[in-house]
């Protein structure tokens, strides 16, 4: 973080920023659009009962 820091002071606010900061808030992540955790969390699984 002291070299983000550094770079940032030196060449200008917002010129390296972590990755989990989005660029431009239009391309923010849509907490809408996230996909399930189906590999995650075992009771997100399907249920399929064959007759």
């Amino acid at each position: 973080m002291a070299v983000l820091d550094q770079i940032n002071a030196k060449w200008g606010r917002g010129t390296l920023r972590p990755a989990a900061v989005a660029a431009d808030p239009r391309w923010a992540m849509r907490r809408s659009l996230l996909s399930p955790s189906y590999l995650t969390d075992i009771n997100q699984l399907w249920k399929v009962k064959a007759i």
